[in-house]
């Protein structure tokens, strides 16, 4: 089969397969497409394997997904969505084009991967030649780029379809009302047959034709469908805010926008011309836009934009003052970041660093120890878990460390090598990294770290290091080891045994803290200091501002509860930084919440693990343009000001009143059939705080639940305070299910009517769910 040939100038030199996507002339855009609607068979390797298999694949006709038949054994095709395709990326970049075997077997410019869903499931393919990788990785960039730009008309309007490819069951381009009733159970509806049959046939107002020819009059066409679907997703609620501000007509003009966003919003700089501006942008009738008025249906769309979500869309971008020492911000941080699951016998992947660094972490761990032919490696030691090799990693490193932030990133080591492989090491991170790599060596004159913004576009090490005295010297020193993995314990006695075996090596005859002969040339990398911490009075009298020490869970937990005000002190001036526990085998993470309110800038969870603290996580650190640093409060940089979270007092005390009105098209857990009984719980969390509320349970409806329940609570300290929204599906039998989540931070709260977008289980967008609510706050 013939293959159009790419343009050589739309590569670039590093990567023959990036596309310079505006070159590109619509005519060459169509026949892209046409060539991956017609398919090709490649040569698809399983994860982490050599095995291979031969898969045709190609572009569906509406260009949303892409089709294959996964094996011999299925006649059907499976389908990827383009949605769930969040990178392409070309050549042997990945865990499995790294294997030795394949590495040599396949050539670099005929392969490519496909990186799906949330937990970066890899597929691995070979193209018959290196026209044909172009092609498909050319057009596959394309049409992510041209869906990460798709307006909210364009949104509905995929979810209209979406909705009625599921009702057409039998692939005829129609659905009649037994397909309909169907797509209702599915959208979480319980309606009355009766009364879904008089809304089918409200919109059924014309005969329709099938892809076949047959010509039906009980069965609904697209433009019906639609009509159809707008029916059952009318939305009284929003209908009602709109009528408070229309007066006798169905529409807004400009002034009447601005008093809603005046009256209900709290949005007193809006003028009647942003207004103007909002209606051109989200009324979907050109008249009405010629005339400068909204009607429902715009209002709508508008309140589905970022202007009508929860999250303020100005703390979408940097907005803090980024010019303070690092110690100052609290940093997205990765614990043992090269793992994939459990701690003690799970698999290790470069992907793991990609994916902590795709969702905005700025401090990943790397645990070094010595590997073969003069190779270090990369694994949780005294564990049974997977090596891999640093070198890999830090070539992933240079390659993704500001793919979601421009500001530094800390590589922290762990070092368990020789002084031999601790000079490869070195060798690695100059030679790969180059000038991103920062150094200095004078930081211990300085009286502050530099600031982010100082430290743009770097890459730091955090590590143990040789006192400066050593710094004129070409001998190499020694350092206490400080093992993290020592800590760990099981239950499990013959992985127990197992452990105990790999930890007596690691200790000296006396069983006394093993010393770590350090090399220079590592030593002069390191540029965040790791020193043991023995007291508060100490660490202020003796360390430097480049020196930081590493707390254990339960020793910082403890310091936190005993000495919480010191603890905010020592903060000010060093950073610190938090670890799990050695108990935590299953990866599971503590709170980060009580760190985060002493101050501790380096809070290190377990990303692999979706759970409740790394939504927390994963909220808190929306704001400031998701850089992953943000801002300490005043009182927590300040070194004349006395801050105790456990006692914050009522200086910065808000009022808050939070209503939750509704939910739209919530849905099912995954695997239960029945529609189901929601109810949303609130929690405040941070700065003092700890709160629960809870709405009533609504039978039977996840499509449109109306709660109207108001609660009303004190926030001691907003500027650390989080709320967290959980949506559970009630179940009187047995436990209830999660159905999702969104957690945002107190200070990044849009006041008036606005929805919540609900986030699943690993932190993926449910769209379109969302739930609406109202807020306000008082300030004491």
């Amino acid at each position: 089969m013939s293959c159009l040939r790419p343009r050589a100038s739309s590569f670039d030199e590093e990567d023959n397969i990036s596309i310079a996507f505006e070159v590109l002339q619509q005519k060459e855009v169509e026949q892209i497409h046409q060539k991956l609607k017609r398919g090709t068979k490649f040569t698809k390797i399983s994860p982490n394997s050599t095995k291979k298999h031969g898969r045709t694949f190609s572009l569906t006709d509406d260009g949303t997904a892409l089709m294959y038949t996964p094996s011999k054994k299925s006649s059907s095709k499976a389908t990827v969505s383009l949605s769930e395709i969040h990178e392409i990326r070309s050549g042997h970049e990945t865990d499995t084009f790294r294997i030795s075997k394949n590495k040599k077997k396949y050539p670099k410019e005929r392969s490519f991967s496909l990186i799906v869903g949330n937990e970066n499931h890899t597929v691995n393919l070979v193209a018959p030649s290196q026209d044909e990788a172009r092609t498909w990785v050319m057009g596959l960039r394309w049409l992510k780029k041209k869906s990460q730009h798709i307006d909210i008309h364009s949104k509905q309007a995929a979810w209209i379809m979406d909705a009625f490819r599921q009702a057409d069951v039998d692939r005829d381009g129609t659905v009649d009302f037994d397909e309909s009733y169907k797509l209702l159970k599915k959208l979480n509806i319980k309606i009355e047959k009766v009364h879904a049959k008089r809304l089918f046939q409200f919109a059924n107002t014309h005969s329709t034709t099938t892809k076949k020819g047959k010509v039906r009059s009980d069965a609904l066409s697209e433009d019906e469908f639609v009509e159809f679907y707008r029916i059952i997703t009318r939305r009284p609620d929003l209908q009602e805010v709109f009528k408070k501000y229309s007066g006798d007509d169905d529409y807004w003009t400009p002034e009447e926008f601005a008093e809603f966003m005046h009256e209900e919003q709290k949005r007193l700089e809006v003028t009647p011309e942003w207004c103007a501006t909002n209606i051109e942008e989200y009324e979907p009738n050109q008249e009405f836009r010629d005339q400068k008025i909204l009607t429902m249906d715009g209002f709508f769309l508008f309140m589905m934009g970022p202007s009508g979500l929860i999250f303020n869309p100005f703390h979408e971008d940097v907005y803090q003052d980024m010019k303070q020492p690092l110690a100052h911000y609290f940093i997205n941080s990765s614990h043992n970041t090269y793992l994939l699951d459990d701690q003690l016998r799970g698999p290790s992947s470069t992907e793991a660093y990609i994916s902590a660094l795709q969702r905005g972490c700025r401090c990943v761990e790397l645990d070094c120890w010595d590997g073969p032919d003069n190779d270090p490696i990369v694994y949780h030691g005294h564990t049974l878990t997977s090596k891999i090799k640093f070198r890999d990693i830090i070539e992933v490193v240079d390659k993704y460390a500001f793919a979601a932030s421009e500001y530094p990133l800390i590589l922290s080591f762990e070092n368990h090598c020789s002084v031999e492989q601790q000079k490869v090491m070195a060798q690695i991170c100059v030679s790969i990294l180059k000038d991103k790599l920062y150094t200095n060596n004078n930081l211990h004159n300085e009286a502050a770290f530099p600031s982010p913004e100082e430290l743009k576009g770097k890459i730091l090490i955090k590590g143990k290091s040789l006192p400066p005295s050593a710094a004129t010297t070409e001998d190499d020193g020694e350092v206490s080891d400080e093992d993290e993995a020592a800590d760990i314990d099981t239950e499990d006695p013959q992985l127990k045994a197992e452990l105990d075996k790999k930890k007596t090596t690691t200790k000296t005859e006396e069983g006394e803290k093993k010393k770590l002969k350090l090399a220079k040339e590592l030593s002069d990398l390191v540029t965040l200091a790791s020193v043991h911490y023995g007291s508060f009075p100490a660490s202020k009298e003796k360390y430097k501002c480049h020196q930081m020490s590493s707390f254990g869970e339960a020793k910082a937990f403890g310091l936190a509860e005993d000495k919480p005000g010191d603890y905010v002190e020592h903060n000010k001036i060093f950073l610190s930084r938090i670890y799990p526990g050695g108990l935590r085998t299953n990866s599971s993470n503590y709170s980060p919440v009580p760190m985060w309110d002493v101050g501790a800038q380096i809070v290190a969870l377990n990303f692999q693990t979706p759970c409740e603290e790394m939504d927390l996580n994963q909220g808190k650190f929306l704001q400031n343009g998701k850089s992953g640093f943000i801002l300490k409060p005043v009182f927590c940089r300040k070194p004349n000001m006395q801050f105790n979270p456990l006692k914050p007092g009522d200086q910065y005390t808000q009022h808050v009143t939070l209503k939750v009105i509704s939910g739209q098209q919530l849905p099912k857990p995954s695997g239960s059939k029945e529609v189901i009984d929601p109810y949303v719980k609130v929690y405040v969390l941070g700065g003092g705080s700890k709160q629960e509320f809870k709405t009533e349970v609504v039978e039977n409806n996840g499509f449109s639940p109306t709660w109207n329940q108001e609660f009303s609570f004190e926030v001691k300290v907003p500027e650390l305070a989080l709320i967290r929204l959980v949506v559970q599906d009630y179940d009187m039998a047995s436990s209830n299910e999660f159905i999702g989540q969104y957690t945002f931070p107190v200070a990044s709260m849009q006041l008036g009517y606005h929805h919540v977008p609900i986030l699943g289980e690993k932190g993926d967008d449910l769209l379109p769910a969302s739930l609406f609510i109202h807020t306000m706050v008082n300030v004491s």
